[in-house]
């Protein structure tokens, strides 16, 4: 029999950095800009960090329960 495979989950140390950059440099730059695109695009990457804030920690969470 072969080995599975690892499933290999991203590093909460790249969502930290991610979310750093976002937070100030990015996300600032993208929400305040007059084009009505670069705002959709700043709130798309907002809320795709979140999904991956969720998936990556949510576990952690509700672990508990």
């Amino acid at each position: 029999m072969e080995p599975q495979p690892r499933q290999r989950r991203a590093s909460p140390w790249l969502f930290a950095a991610c979310v750093a950059l976002y937070l100030g440099l990015i996300g600032p730059w993208l929400i305040s800009a007059a084009s009505t695109l670069a705002v959709a695009v700043g709130i798309v990457l907002l809320v795709t960090l979140l999904v991956w804030g969720w998936r990556l920690f949510g576990s952690t969470f509700t672990q508990g329960q």
